[in-house]
């Protein structure tokens, strides 16, 4: 770092971010020796020497023709001025002049002269501590931001604004929360720089674990991003609690990461953590009042009349078609269903469908689909194979349950539809189908699946199915397995032989060992079809998946 502080440094540290500069980013890179204060302008060469910034105060500006002021930035143009500070409007004749004679103009708005001394002299005096200072009145900014409501964008912008240099807020998915690329700020392509900071793999090793990054004794970490930009980030998690809960990053020309910067990307991360922790109190408040609602409604304990008076609590448009997915993991007791809901609502941040999303009962989650029309369930469809698609490579040991209802035109209908999708899910868990499971495609299930519960059929069953299975565990044959793939080809033997790769005649003898276990004739239509139903619902338990 250089002993002394450039005219960039000056302007970005010590004066209000709202001030107005007229000057060159070559201009903005010289280095300044002292602050003057000019109360006569006819003698600037005794108060003054090369390489000072120059104050004018009001009175004695406001007391100057057009040509006195010409003539006193003249002055300061031919003894090497750093820049003129000036507290009233600037006349457009005198700004063609200064940009023409390269002297930066600069204008204070809402400040004092004396403030404006003041914070100046402390920079060139002592550098860190007025960085310092700086980054608290940066942090009680933003914090004041955060309580009026602002959105992180505006803060990023004010970010940008102080440190001349492209400022990204990421949230814990990477995804980019806000950008601001300021004028000045180094050119790069800007699909280039979002597809970098959104590559996990551009993080340090220890921000890639959010609890880790929590406990990182450093606060920010620096890295050169596009090696043949010569452009470097400068990094700092935004911690809440125990993890990071998102990333914000300062972009520039990697030999001008400066102190400014570092202390701007720490102080930034911690009034973003408080922006980022109030936001998710409001969603949390949210999802509970929502959640309250919608375990009623699904549950049946409000009155229809009451639906609709109390949709409002949704935050949803509850006026279009929808659809209903149920989601759990498959016989997993390791993992959370949480999960599930943090892996839906990043997919549904590209999804062109609005969708609501609840965790039921910490066991399950229920995703209601506002869809166009009524021919519109392959959009709930997609949605749920992207889900699928997602987990498996996130969690490869683990496989997802899903379901999927028919559409409903109105709220009342949520409770018929989330019933139809939990039986449709559990349908497919109970025959071990890899694909999320229709309701409308169930066929014979729908009804089967009500009725296994019931001691009769269960014994029906057993009756009808269970010497099949104990020939098969005794004799280690495939006697179920060949009725089912019978039953598959419809009653077609050559089909079925082929099916199986068995010889026709072995596929008889088996058939023939089946009517005589079983007590049924394949030949009379009522006992193939109790055969058949039998079948199914001995495949609908879930010990014989």
């Amino acid at each position: 770092m250089k002993d002394k502080s450039r005219l960039g440094d000056i302007i970005r540290i010590a004066l209000p971010l709202e001030t107005d500069v007229y000057a060159t980013e070559e201009a903005l890179r010289q280095e300044v020796n002292w602050v003057s204060v000019i109360w006569t302008r006819n003698r600037v060469a005794s108060q003054m020497e090369k390489g000072d910034i120059l104050l004018l105060p009001c009175e004695v500006q406001q007391r100057a023709t057009i040509q006195e002021l010409l003539k006193f930035a003249e002055k300061a143009a031919s003894l090497s001025a750093a820049a003129v500070i000036l507290c009233d409007e600037i006349p457009e004749e005198l700004l063609k002049w200064a940009e023409s004679a390269s002297l930066p103009l600069i204008r204070l708005k809402n400040s004092s002269l004396r403030d404006a001394h003041k914070e100046i002299t402390s920079l060139l005096i002592d550098r860190q501590s007025q960085i310092s200072e700086r980054g608290m009145q940066l942090y009680r900014q933003l914090s004041e931001m955060s309580r009026e409501g602002d959105s992180l964008q505006n803060m990023a912008n004010l970010m940008g604004k102080l440190t001349g240099k492209i400022v990204v807020i990421q949230d814990k998915r990477l995804e980019i929360q806000a950008l601001a690329y300021p004028a000045g700020a180094i050119t790069l392509d800007e699909e280039a720089l979002r597809n970098a900071l959104m590559d996990k793999d551009n993080l340090p090793a220890v921000l890639r674990n959010r609890k880790a990054a929590a406990k990182a004794n450093r606060t920010h970490w620096q890295h050169l991003l596009f090696p043949h930009h010569n452009a470097a980030r400068l990094l700092s998690p935004i911690i809440s609690g125990d993890r990071a809960r998102g990333y914000l990053s300062i972009v520039g020309a990697a030999g001008e990461i400066d102190l400014l910067d570092t202390t701007t990307v720490e102080q930034g991360a911690a009034a973003c953590a408080l922006e980022m922790a109030k936001a998710k109190a409001v969603s949390e408040a949210k999802k509970a009042l929502r959640g309250n609602f919608l375990e009623g409604l699904l549950a049946g304990t409000i009155p229809d009349r009451e639906v609709e008076r109390l949709a409002a609590r949704l935050d949803h448009n509850t006026e279009q078609p929808h659809a209903v997915l149920t989601f759990r993991w498959r016989n997993s007791t390791n993992i959370s269903v949480r999960r599930i809901e943090t892996t839906l609502n990043w997919l549904l941040s590209t999804h062109n469908r609005p969708t609501l999303v609840h965790i039921y009962g910490d066991s399950h989650i229920v995703a209601f689909c506002a869809l166009q029309d009524a021919e519109e369930s392959i959009h709930a469809i997609k949605l749920a194979r992207r889900l699928r698609d997602q987990l498996s490579a996130d969690y490869p040991k683990e496989k997802l349950s899903a379901g999927l209802s028919g559409i409903m035109t109105t709220l009342t209908q949520w409770p018929q539809g989330y019933k139809d999708a939990m039986q449709a899910m559990e349908v497919g868990e109970r025959l071990n189908l890899p694909e999320v499971v229709e309701f409308n495609s169930l066929g014979i299930y729908r009804l089967l699946g009500q009725l296994d519960d019931i001691v009769a059929v269960r014994d029906f069953c057993d009756e009808v199915i269970g010497p099949l299975v104990k020939y098969d565990r005794d004799h280690r044959s495939s006697l179920v397995l060949t009725i089912e793939q019978y039953f598959n080809h419809h009653g077609n033997v050559s089909q079925t032989a082929e099916s199986l790769f068995v010889h026709r005649n072995t596929l008889l003898y088996r058939l023939d060992r089946i009517q005589d276990l079983t007590g049924h004739d394949l030949n009379q239509s009522d006992m193939r079809l109790a055969l058949h139903l039998a079948l199914k619902l001995w495949q609908l338990r879930p010990e014989n998946n």
